[in-house]
């Protein structure tokens, strides 16, 4: 075998240019794949990241029947949280509660429609620390009439930190009411969703402006173990739990569309590496028809012939693949490093994207193996009719062979 494979060897290297330019579609195959899969489960994380950083925690509790597409936020479905689910969040772990209110912001001749997010401020540090977060500023506090802004909201109002800024929002009974503040803070959260429509301020200030009468809209909790069973145990109270990995569900659906997209891209591109390698294996069977049939004369049997070919084909699939490798798999060690900023682009989708400005790819090995295999079982399969072709030449014939 060892025979057989340095002969590989130096038949692939006696034209080097070709067997470079047939091995590049494995590399770029197997490459795309390792650093698209990460894209895609980097793309997972920073959803659930975004969700939990911003407004869910580790599970989120809504009132029965309130909207969940992150797009209404209707104050007459809020409810209050009554002592028992009290009792029982205070046994699940750190949580804190949010009402969020639409409203309409005015600043000068400008207006914008936007959602208040009124936050606790005894108990908003122990779930949402805001290590992701930007602030410019100081985030308002219920000690004077303030309000921070999300960093996209303010940009397209061009506010600033000290500006004045008028909240109009309808109160828990229907009445329309609104209030003159101050922009104590520009947030870039880590929410693009947030910071395009998102207002904040403490609940004791949301409440002179909107009268919540202690209601909530929102529930976010920390859980230290089994989401799903402390995601039971806190429903039946008037609100119903999620999970973060169920309040993202649809984000993450659309994910694996992507990577179902992913697989037939690189698939077509694997494909046309075996075509191509499948060529480059007939050529040189073609090319080395003479010495095929020596090496036939002198006592080799055909299917060590047919192996040399398959070795050939395997050979070049196996160096293709983990050069591959190296370039997907220093890609994505690079991105999961230092991100990849979606900023300008998410702000010019729109704002209802609820995820993270800066995604980071996800390394893992199972891709790495995955992509490694199939880019050599390709090669493989690509060699075997031209190995088979080879392996069938008749000795005599072959010398005589121009």
């Amino acid at each position: 075998m060892r025979f057989l494979v340095a002969i590989a060897v130096r038949n692939l290297l006696r034209n080097t240019a070709r067997t470079a330019l047939t091995g590049a579609a494995v590399l770029f195959g197997v490459a795309i794949l390792i650093l698209g899969w990460g894209l895609v489960d980097g793309i997972d994380e920073n959803v659930l990241r975004s969700a939990r950083g911003s407004y869910a925690g580790d599970l989120i509790l809504r009132p029965d029947g309130y909207p969940d597409d992150g797009m209404r936020y209707p104050l007459a479905d809020a409810k209050p949280l009554s002592d028992a689910l009290r009792a029982r969040l205070d046994a699940v772990g750190p949580w804190t509660a949010r009402t969020a209110v639409p409203a309409r912001l005015v600043i000068g001749a400008e207006a914008q429609r936007i959602t208040i997010w009124g936050v606790d401020e005894a108990t908003e540090a122990k779930v949402f620390n805001r290590q992701g977060w930007v602030i410019e500023g100081v985030f308002p506090n219920s000690e004077r009439l303030d309000v921070a802004l999300g960093s996209s909201l303010a940009r397209l109002l061009e506010a600033e930190v000290g500006d004045s800024v008028v909240l109009e929002a309808r109160t828990r009974d229907g009445a329309i009411n609104a209030l003159g503040y101050t922009v104590s803070a520009i947030v870039k959260s880590d929410n693009s969703s947030m910071d395009a429509l998102g207002v904040w301020m403490p609940l004791a200030r949301l409440d002179e402006l909107a009268v919540l009468q202690g209601v909530a809209t929102h529930v976010a909790v920390l859980v230290p173990k089994d989401t799903a069973t402390a995601a039971r145990t806190l429903s039946g109270f008037g609100f119903t739990a999620l999970t973060l990995a169920e309040e993202c569900e649809d984000l993450i659906a659309m994910n694996r569309i992507r990577r179902k997209g992913l697989g037939v891209i690189v698939g077509m591109i694997l494909l046309i590496a075996g075509a191509g390698i499948a060529n480059t294996v007939i050529m040189a069977a073609f090319e080395r028809i003479r010495e095929i049939g020596t090496l036939l004369a002198l006592g080799m049997s055909r299917r060590h012939v047919s192996l040399l070919f398959l070795f050939e084909g395997g050979i070049m699939g196996l160096f293709a693949g983990l050069a591959g490798v190296a370039l997907g798999s220093g890609a994505v060690l690079y991105f999961q490093t230092h991100g990849i900023d979606l900023s300008s682009e998410l702000e010019n989708v729109g704002a209802n994207m609820a995820v993270a400005t800066m995604i980071y790819t996800h390394f893992s090995w199972p891709p790495i193996f995955v992509a490694l295999g199939f880019g050599v079982s390709i090669a493989i399969l690509a060699s075997i009719w031209p190995a088979r072709l080879a392996s069938s030449t008749v000795p005599a014939d072959a010398v005589r062979a121009d």
